[in-house]
């Protein structure tokens, strides 16, 4: 982090302020995680939908030009849990 080019203290208020919303926001965070963690079944459904769809159908390439994907092509999943960047 940038060091404090100019000194200041902060009052008593600022700190419990900051320490009020910092709580708030972990909160939030939390339940945004586990809204994430609760879809995740759901999720795989609709990347397995994707994979069948652009597979079958494909995807455009250019203006109306679509290409199929080979299974060869697919990403392999990850021995790690879904990560959902928010």
């Amino acid at each position: 982090m940038a060091k404090n080019l100019i000194e200041y203290e902060k009052s008593a208020e600022a700190k419990q302020w900051i320490s009020d919303e910092s709580a708030e926001q972990e909160k939030r965070y939390q339940q945004i995680v586990q809204d994430m963690d609760d879809l995740s079944d759901e999720r795989d459904v609709w990347v397995e939908k994707f994979f069948e769809r652009i597979q079958t159908r494909g995807f455009n390439v250019h203006y109306d030009n679509r290409r199929q994907i080979p299974d060869d092509e697919l990403p392999t999943r990850p021995d790690r849990p879904f990560k959902v960047v928010f």
